[in-house]
Formats: structure tokens, C-alpha cells, sequence
């Protein structure tokens, strides 16, 4: 019998959702540290706060991205519906999660010695720089949403209406971070002749992973609007 089926099927902490944490916080964080740390100059000293806060930054929007997608574009886990069911919820409970994490760390970096292209020469914070905290904040108050909902008891408070209308903010978050990436690094992704070892920047691989519950969600939509029409 297989060490999944043997613990408490709603628990979040299992092998299988271990295995996720590991492979893409591991991943996110190896990817940081090989294109700033070994393939860019970032020196080893600005590894704790500087380069984990990218990794997490790039986890956050995996995980989150991933509750949307799995059983629908990621069928992994589609022999087994609980197990299903727990790694999607672990996924956006662990997004959320590493998402105020990523927003602390950022508020703790935020100076012109760190980010000083979204600086004004008066010291301020320029457009982009305000921009991209504004929809970052509101990206992660949406996540709210989803986040409390996930808790054992919310759907039969709410009730299933309500319940997938609070989980749909998710959506909107993505949208919100999205607005957020490009803000802070489309300028980066337009001069891929300067990328490290031709590795893109973390923004936009998150970009992408970000897109593609939404690009699947807008499909999806459109799909359902042409079965119905006459």
C-alpha cells in the first residue's frame, strides 16, 4: 500500500506534495542561482535576501498557476481524485503563502542600491516603480480569496456559488501579476542578447507560467460561448 493512501487524505503534507514543494522551489531557487550568482556577477553575499527572494518570487507564481492547471492542462494526479484535490489546494495555499513571503522580502529590499531604474533623481519611486507595487499588493489581497476559501470548512459555509466565485479571484490575481512582471522587467525580456547564457530573466518565465491559466481560462470561456450559440 502506498505511503499516500495510508495518511489522512485531506491532509496537505504528504509525499506527493512534497515532491511538488522540492522540485519547484529547488528549481526556482537552482535557476536564481545559476543565472545571477554563476552565470551573471550577483556576488554570493547578496544570496540570502536578493537571490531567494527571486526564487521565491518565481515559486509563488508556479504554485499558484499550477492550482489552476492541474487536472485540467496537468493531469498528473487524475487517477486518484483526493490526492488530485489536495495538490491542487496545497499548490494555491503554498503560492499564496510564498507570495507574502516574496512581498516582504521585496518591502526589506526596496532601495535605489537594489532597484535603482524605478528611482527618480529625487529619491522617489518613478511610474514603474509605483506601478508595479500597487498591482503587486492588490494581486496579493486577491489571493485572499481563493486562500481562505481553501480551508475545510468554507465551501459548505458558503455554499458551491459562492464558494467558486471566491476561488475565480485567483484569475484576477494572475491578471494583476502579470501587469506586475511586465512593469518591472519588459525591458529585459526585449534585449535577449544581454541574458546571462541566454537565460531568460525570472520575470518572464513567470510571465509565462502566469499566462497560461489564463490563456486556458479566456479558451475555455470562448469554447463554452460557441457551444451555445445558435
Amino acid at each position: 500500500m502506498s505511503t499516500e493512501k495510508t495518511l489522512p487524505r485531506h491532509r496537505l503534507w504528504q509525499p506527493v506534495t512534497a515532491r511538488w514543494f522540492f522540485a519547484v522551489f529547488g528549481g526556482s531557487l537552482a535557476y536564481a542561482v545559476l543565472r545571477y550568482h554563476i552565470a551573471g556577477n550577483v556576488e554570493w553575499s547578496h544570496f540570502p535576501l536578493f537571490i531567494f527572494n527571486k526564487a521565491t518570487s518565481l515559486a509563488a507564481v508556479v504554485f499558484v498557476a499550477s492550482a489552476y492547471l492541474v487536472g485540467r492542462i496537468i493531469h498528473w494526479h487524475d487517477s486518484d481524485r483526493y490526492i488530485r484535490l489536495v495538490v491542487i489546494k496545497f499548490c494555491g495555499l503554498i503560492g499564496f503563502f510564498m507570495a507574502g513571503i516574496h512581498a516582504l522580502l521585496s518591502f526589506a529590499l526596496l532601495s535605489p542600491a537594489y532597484f535603482a531604474k524605478y528611482y527618480g533623481t529625487d529619491g522617489r519611486l518613478n511610474f514603474e516603480g509605483e506601478l508595479a507595487i500597487a498591482v503587486g499588493v492588490v494581486a496579493l489581497f486577491f489571493l485572499l480569496g481563493p486562500a481562505i476559501t481553501s480551508l475545510p470548512m468554507m465551501p459548505k459555509a458558503l455554499g458551491g456559488v459562492r464558494w467558486k466565485r471566491n476561488q475565480r479571484l485567483g484569475y484576477a490575481a494572475l491578471a494583476l501579476v502579470v501587469v506586475h512582471l511586465v512593469t518591472l522587467g519588459v525591458d529585459g525580456w526585449l534585449t535577449p542578447s544581454q541574458w546571462q547564457w541566454w537565460l531568460p530573466p525570472i520575470s518572464l518565465l513567470a510571465s509565462i507560467m502566469t499566462l497560461t491559466p489564463l490563456l486556458r481560462k479566456l479558451g475555455t470561456g470562448k469554447n463554452k460561448r460557441d457551444s451555445n450559440a445558435p
